[in-house]
This record gives C-alpha cells, structure tokens and sequence, in this order.
C-alpha cells in the first residue's frame, strides 16, 4: 500500500502535532505483530497503534479496539517495563525514509532521566520495531535479525542500531531541472527510481495531472505537459512544506488504496472518499480491508461445502441423465413381450434366440428374440414385461429427482451468491445458519443448556427512493424468506432478477400507488444485487406480493410468482 515515505512524513508531522509531549501510561501487544500505546496529552487519550504486519505495516493513531491476551508476550512486558510510565519526546522520520522514530525520556532505576527510542521501520515483508536505549544499542526487537537472515545487517540485542541502507535515490527537494525528456521510460517509473519516498501511486498520480493518463513515456510528453508535469511537483513539494494535506482512501467495491493528498487517477468508477486525519484514513482503510480478510476467512469452509455440494449434485444429475436414456431404450421391452406373447404358438422351451415376424410394423418384419432357455415362452414373456414395468417406473422416479436436484442447485448457486456479497462476519454467520437449517452442515453445539430459540427476524438493509418510498433488500436467502413470506404486505412490490439468483427487493407501498419513478429504483438495485447485475441488459420481474408464494418443498428463498411484468435495467 501507499505508505511511502512523503506519505509517512506526512503521518510523522500529523503524530507530533497530537502527541508530542504525552505521557504514555499503558502498553498492550494484542497480536503477534502489533504494539498499541495508550498516550495521554492535552487532556485527551490516544491509542497510538504500531504494526508491522506484512500486509498492513504502519503507525496511526487508532479509534479500533483490540482484545488483549490474558497474559501479555516478552516484548510488551519489555516495553512496559522501560516505557510505562514514560513522555513521548518526538516523533521524527529519517529524511524521507519510511521508517518512525518515537522517542521517549524515562527513568533508570536509579531515577536517572534517559531517552529511549522505539523506531518503527515499514518495509513490508522486512517490517520491525527495534526497541533502542539511550546509547543508541538494541534492547531488544519484535523480529530480531540474525546473521542466518541477513549477512548485510542484524537486529540482536546489544548491537549498535543502524538504520535500514539507504536506496541510491535523490532527495526530493525541489529542483527538477534535470529531468530528461528524451528518455523513452514511463514517466512514473522514473520518478520512482528517481526519488526518495515516491511510490509508484504518487509518481502515477504526477504523469495522471499532467497527461491524463498513468503509463505516459518521458519522451511522448509535449510542452504544454511538461510544464503540467513541473506544477505539478512542485504543488506535491508545497503541500510537505507547508503540511497540508488531504487524506483520503480509494473504494472500488473494495479499499484499494489510501493516501495523504487526494488521488484523482482512478477515474469516475471509484469512490474517493476524504477524512479530517490521516490517521483516520489510514484507520477506515486497514477496517475495511481486515473486515473483508475476516469474511474470507470465515467463508472458506462454507464455500468449500457449496462447491461439494454442487460437484456432487452435477455428477448425480449426469448419472441420472444416463439412466433416463437407459430407461428409454428399455421401452422395447415391452414390445418384445407383446411379440413373444403373439407368437407363443411357435416358441418352445429352451430356445435361446428366435426370428418372429412383428405385424405391427408397416410392412412387417422379422424381429429377432432373445430368449432364457431355462425359462418356458411365457415366463419369456413375463420377464420382458417385468423388465419394461421396472424401467417404468424408474423413468417416473427420474423425472421427479432430476428436477428436484436441477432446484437444488439453482439453490446452492443462490448461497454462492450471497456469500460472494457478504460484508461482514454477521453477514457469513446467516449464511452458515442458512445452510444449517437446509442440512448442509452441522448445527454448533452449545455446552450449555439449550434455551428457547427466539423467532428469527433478521435487521432487513433498507434505503428510501427520491420519492420518499422505502426499499429493502434482503441479502441473504434467510433474510429473503422472511422479508417476502412475513415481513411485507400484500401490497408491497416485490422485485427480483429474471432466471439469475439475487436479493428479493421489496417496495413498501404504505397503501399509496408507487411510481414509476421508485419502480425503476428498486428494479436497479434488484439488477445489482444478483449474478445478473455485472453490466449489460438485466430483465427484473416485479409483483405485488400477494402474488408470491413459497416454492412446495423449496429450499430457503426459492419462491414462485405470477401476475408479474418485467422491466429491463441496463447497467
């Protein structure tokens, strides 16, 4: 992600600004690589949260809430032991480097008054916090770093702290006179290899302000752009000069990116969304994100049983497929029972095989029988009879199981898509209950006491038209049961994609005729909330609810309707 270093000397000159001179009174470590610092300053409580997870290093003054371990590891008990309680001095950052030093004056155990230092460093898989006394040797650090990892540098106790080396870049400090234009490189990856702190979000930004587009060469730029391009540094310049800034974090159905100044390069299809403090931004991002890990990870095993579930019900329907063709050429046995019984005359015991003529047959002609020696020409007969009633009546037993399992996997398909939407952990919970009560999975059992279950009614999203009408959208097959079979009236307008599994939308109508108007706003956001809703041409049927029944047997969500008309919504 795009914690550079301009963007973590934006984040260090924002942390002075609120914590310089606090007093830290409390240290927890709530996960493997997490620190939180509780700071108090100017009469107010900090949560200043230090991470060097892979995936989300950073330093941020945090709102969230972490559960701490009963016992709290080595580290933490090494910090609170020096550090709480202790004044946060300074918070600086090494020119442009992506590293924080957080410095703090404490006391020895003789009362003596030192400076120790906390340094973050934020270099992804590389990320540290190395704890430094105030001769500058580690005391210790969350990963230390030995000669078996790095022959170049080692992060042990009691070795001299130095700093991470330094990249073969220029300070970013204003002169951009020699930058060459003939070069035939993309302009971003220029100012990335150029710079110290750039990123490649940042230098994109730069050749998007001045072109309009990302991947412009160097060599391609006109005048005009040039001089775009050279403002356009020097206003990224003015904002670290001056600190102002402007955080923000990128949405495309997802987080995609966060920064200190606004970013513009992701075009009119993502949502940008600004925040008073980095550290918000920065916070409202690693939420989402770690909210949307957390739903993956919760899916996985529900997931894993849809897909069985559907591999299973594909191939039982195959071989079901199979035995209806096997079932029709079986219907010949009747015929041959009806030829052995016209001809028993001629047959005798112990043929194995006889040439009758079939009259049925315009013209006739000579059909050959196969016979069971052992068996007189009736009983022949008989078993051919016999052969064709079972056939019968597995023909009838197929064409009602197909069906059912064609059902099912509309249905299994449904909960795939539901769970390809879910959100939050509360979200995969319904799913899991969902496919719980449809006997997919086991039920959880709890240690206690059973009590009485409570009638299940679900908290229905719901968003008002332009027109003042309420729409709700269930966004599961549970939610989708109880908001169409029991919340709604008769009345109410029920939406729902055509032949695509989706969210049932419901238009509650309050007794007053609904316009057209709210009618086309909730077939849009049927088309959406379905597999449907990718983009194209989407046919949504709609109804009065009246006019919506449960599916005989059906699993959860799975209705019938009727008395609808379909309105087609291009996305």
């Amino acid at each position: 992600m795009a914690l550079d270093g301009l963007a973590v000397h934006a984040l260090v000159h924002e942390l002075s600004e609120a914590l310089s001179g606090g007093k830290v009174d409390k240290i927890f470590q709530p996960e493997r690589d997490k620190i939180i610092l509780n700071v108090r300053n100017s009469n107010k409580n900090y949560k200043l949260l230090l991470s060097v997870n892979p995936q989300g290093a950073r330093v941020n003054i945090t709102e969230n809430s972490y559960e701490n371990p009963i016992v709290a590891p080595n580290f933490c008990m090494l910090l609170r032991k020096h550090l709480q309680p202790s004044r946060l001095v300074s918070v600086t950052q090494p020119e442009f480097e992506r590293t924080v030093v957080l410095t703090f004056e404490c006391q020895t155990e003789l009362f003596d008054v030192v400076e120790k230092k906390l340094i973050v460093e934020i270099m992804g898989h590389f990320s540290n916090i190395i704890f430094v006394d105030e001769k500058g040797l580690i005391i210790d650090a969350l990963r230390q770093v030995d000669y078996t990892t790095s022959s170049k540098r080692q992060v042990l106790p009691a070795l001299p702290y130095e700093l991470p080396p330094k990249q073969e870049k220029e300070l970013f400090d204003g002169d951009f006179s020699d930058i060459d234009f003939t070069l035939d490189v993309r302009a971003d990856k220029y100012l990335t290899d150029k710079y110290l702190g750039f990123s490649p979000l940042i230098s994109r930004e730069i050749v998007f302000s001045a072109t309009g587009q990302t991947d412009t060469r160097l060599a391609e730029f006109t005048q005009a752009q040039q001089e775009k391009f050279f403002f356009a540094l020097k206003l990224l310049k003015e904002t670290l000069d001056n600190n102002t800034y402007d955080p923000c974090v990128i949405f495309d159905g997802k987080p995609v990116e966060f920064y200190y100044r606004k970013i513009n390069q992701y075009g009119i299809n993502s949502l940008v969304k600004q925040y008073e403090t980095f550290s918000e931004a920065i916070d409202a991002f690693y939420l989402e994100k770690d909210e949307q890990e957390h739903v993956k990870r919760l899916s996985g095993d529900i997931l894993k049983v849809i897909t069985n579930a559907q591999s299973r019900i594909a191939k039982k329907i195959e071989a079901q497929r199979a035995d209806i063709a096997e079932c029709e050429k079986a219907m010949k046995y009747k015929d041959m029972g009806d030829l052995i019984t016209a001809n028993i005359y001629l047959l005798k015991q112990g043929q194995a095989s006889a040439s009758l003529m079939d009259y049925t047959k315009d013209p006739p002609e000579e059909t050959v029988v196969e016979l069971d020696k052992s068996l007189t020409p009736a009983r022949n007969a008989q078993r051919y009879y016999k052969k064709y009633k079972k056939a019968v009546t597995a023909l009838e037993i197929l064409n009602v199981q197909i069906p059912e399992a064609e059902r099912e996997l509309v249905y299994l398909d449904s909960v795939f898509e539901e769970l390809v939407r879910a959100k939050t952990s509360a979200d995969v919970d319904e799913i899991r209950t969902e496919l719980s009560e449809s006997g997919y999975m086991k039920k959880s059992q709890s240690k206690k006491n059973p009590k009485k279950q409570k009638t299940y009614a679900p908290k229905i999203p719901s968003v008002v038209s332009a027109d003042g009408f309420t729409i709700y959208i269930g966004k599961n097959n549970m939610q989708n049961d109880h908001l169409t079979l029991r919340m709604s009236d008769k009345h109410d307008i029920w939406f729902h994609t055509k032949e695509y599994p989706g969210s049932h939308v419901v238009v509650a109508a309050n007794g007053e005729k609904v316009p057209d108007s709210t009618l086309n706003e909730a077939a849009e956001i049927a088309a959406k909330n379905s597999k449907a809703g990718t983009g194209g041409m989407v046919a949504v049927d709609y109804t009065e609810i009246k006019n919506v029944k449960k599916q005989p047997g059906g699993k959860p969500g799975m209705v019938i309707y009727t008395m609808y008309k379909t309105a087609y919504i291009k996305l």
